[in-house]
């Protein structure tokens, strides 16, 4: 019995001491609550063919980027670009105008 109980713990030491270093090894990322709040306004309010929307309102002000840079910012892998983070949520904007106006003339 004894050298099942010590089996037992050997084994659950060994095996669960690299996770909890690595749990605290990785922090969670600390983010602004305006950027919070901002991602769950694009979660709610932004269409399905944003990418498109997003460049030709960043092409207006002269900025030129990919479609791909803007589906980053969108999903958050860079935050870094605020121009793009900016555009996202304008046509965030549009597109829940658009659906609230909808939703008034259902109502009529």
């Amino acid at each position: 019995m004894y050298v099942y109980v010590y089996l037992l713990y050997t084994f659950v030491h060994i095996y669960t001491q690299p996770m909890t270093n690595i749990l605290k090894q990785n922090p969670q990322k600390k983010v602004q609550t305006h950027i919070r709040k901002a991602y769950e306004f694009l979660d709610e309010h932004l269409p399905y063919e944003y990418a498109a929307q997003v460049v030709e309102e960043l092409k207006k002000k002269g900025i030129l980027v990919s479609s791909s840079v803007v589906r980053n910012v969108r999903t958050a892998k860079t935050t870094t670009n605020r121009d793009v983070l900016n555009a996202l949520l304008l046509v965030a904007k549009k597109n829940k105008k658009l659906l609230d106006e909808i939703q008034i003339n259902l109502n009529d």
